[in-house]
């Protein structure tokens, strides 16, 4: 990675209630071995950007404060396990029409701004483990209801403590 770019991604960033929920189910539910996501960095993905120049960040920014929408409550029902990429992850269970809007109309800005957006269906998630190697019997996730009010726009940093920096945030009204 080179000075001039940055990891990027656009993510809805939980308050410290939620983090609070998931962590206490990390750690009421998973073996010590696993590769647990840091309390800090529990986030879920709206659009990732991958390596992004310093130059675009301005334009991210703009498109961040541009992007309208009401905020909504999200239920985190459900946990997930992805054997490819290894991910063990909680989500809503139905995904509320404002996300699914939320995340139709800042693609839709990104593209404009010339960036190319992931073409899957969108899947709403909180990754809560990496490197999970096989399905096990964890707990089942007390429902979490996360009043969702802000967009951020989110710097990883690898080799730092926890790996996930907001570097902007708008409310959602």
């Amino acid at each position: 990675m080179s000075e001039a770019t940055r990891r990027i991604f656009f993510a809805l960033w939980p308050d410290d209630a939620v983090r609070q929920a998931l962590f206490h189910w990390q750690t009421h539910s998973l073996p010590g071995d696993l590769r647990w996501a840091h309390r800090a960095d529990l986030h879920m993905t709206l659009h990732f950007l991958g390596q992004v120049a310093g130059a675009c960040l301005n334009d991210l920014r703009q498109l961040g404060a541009q992007v309208q929408g009401d905020g909504f409550w999200l239920i985190l029902d459900e946990i997930g396990y992805w054997p490819q990429p290894q991910v063990l992850w909680a989500g809503p269970s139905a995904v509320p029409d404002a996300l699914a809007a939320l995340h139709q109309r800042l693609g839709a800005g990104l593209r404009e701004l010339g960036f190319e957006t992931e073409q899957r269906r969108y899947r709403p998630h909180v990754t809560l483990a990496r490197k999970v190697r096989r399905r096990f019997g964890w707990q089942p996730l007390s429902p979490v209801d996360w009043s969702v009010a802000e967009l951020a726009l989110v710097e990883s940093r690898p080799g730092t403590a926890h790996h996930y920096q907001p570097i902007g945030r708008w409310p959602l009204a």
